[in-house]
């Protein structure tokens, strides 16, 4: 019974970090069983020292670090070494890198609008005002 209140109760996660772990080959222990869960619409502020595994964190929700032990779900679709599913993620899952590289010839909301177009099949004019509501918000005009 109380399983069954257990699974009712994660249904309305995101996102589902079971007991993950990531060493890195020189020894590095960046992440050791970790488990997290994000609720839909919740908002998440993940801060700690330098060191401390969060960027490791988020690169291994995107896929592009693997986890040694452990799983992670995103909307439904296991990270696994189904390269279908970490396609699906990546369509849903946004990452400002530490080090990004915009590309240099485009402006800013060009840069933006890239991925709406190319990923998500938006027209220019609809992936321009998506991006302008998303700039709004940060209060970038």
């Amino acid at each position: 019974m109380q399983d069954k209140q257990f699974d009712a109760k994660r249904s309305s996660d995101i996102i589902t970090v079971d007991r993950i772990s990531k060493t890195f080959s020189n020894g590095v222990v960046a992440l050791s069983d970790f488990t997290t869960h994000i609720r839909r619409s919740e908002v998440v502020v993940v801060i700690g020292p330098s060191g401390s595994g969060k960027s490791t964190f988020l690169r291994c929700l995107n896929g592009l670090e693997d986890i040694d032990s452990g799983s992670i779900v995103v909307d439904g679709i296991p990270l696994d070494d189904n390269k279908n599913n970490r396609l699906e993620i990546r369509k849903e899952v946004g990452m400002v890198f530490q080090q990004f590289n915009l590309f240099p010839h485009m402006t800013v909301r060009d840069n933006i609008n890239l991925a709406k177009q190319l990923v998500r099949k938006k027209t220019r004019a609809e992936a321009t005002e998506m991006t302008m509501d998303l700039l709004a918000k940060v209060n970038i005009t």
